[in-house]
């Protein structure tokens, strides 16, 4: 880890989102933390106030950690740390508001942000540098804390079929 704090370090902090990039991000960041005995702490990022990342976070209303997709990606990432660590030492919460300030704030007090980050399928994930979205570049300029960033295949766009249309 970064040896930046004395005493008892912060957590491991990941970002999750709907994307198989975050579940690799939880992978590696439990992966990690089991190395360092760390706590991971998984944040679901609900984008509710479309602010700018540097506007700082509103003040959040009653019930709006009540966000029932962002509690059910983390039910999914949760059992994916558990795969590796003991219930103990993973937290997580649905916060509201710009998903790069949240994850900035958080990083003043983490050891270590991990983020994922797709690539486009039959790409390598080589690329320098690798391609990211507004969220991971925020952080990996303005985080408090050093910045990992999982890189994942994207998954492949779902294609319908249409019947009775011919191409020319």
């Amino acid at each position: 880890m970064t040896g930046r704090t004395q005493g008892a370090a912060g957590p491991i902090v990941v970002g999750v989102h709907g994307a198989e990039a975050s579940l690799a991000a939880v992978r590696w960041a439990t992966q990690e933390a089991s190395s360092y005995q760390a706590r991971v702490h998984l944040v679901f990022v609900s984008p509710r106030y479309q602010r700018a990342w540097y506007a700082g976070s509103p003040e959040i209303p009653p019930g709006a950690e009540g966000d029932a997709d962002g509690r059910a990606l983390l039910a999914a990432a949760q059992l994916e740390a558990a795969r590796v660590l003991t219930p103990d030492r993973v937290s997580s919460e649905v916060a509201a508001g710009s998903p790069a300030r949240v994850l900035i704030d958080w990083s003043a007090t983490a050891e270590l942000l991990v983020l994922g980050a797709a690539y486009p399928a039959g790409s390598s994930g080589n690329q320098v540098p690798p391609p990211m979205g507004s969220v991971a570049r925020a952080c990996l300029h303005s985080a408090a804390c050093p910045v990992v960033v999982v890189t994942s295949p994207m998954e492949p766009p779902t294609r319908h079929a249409v019947s009775g249309v011919r191409g020319h």
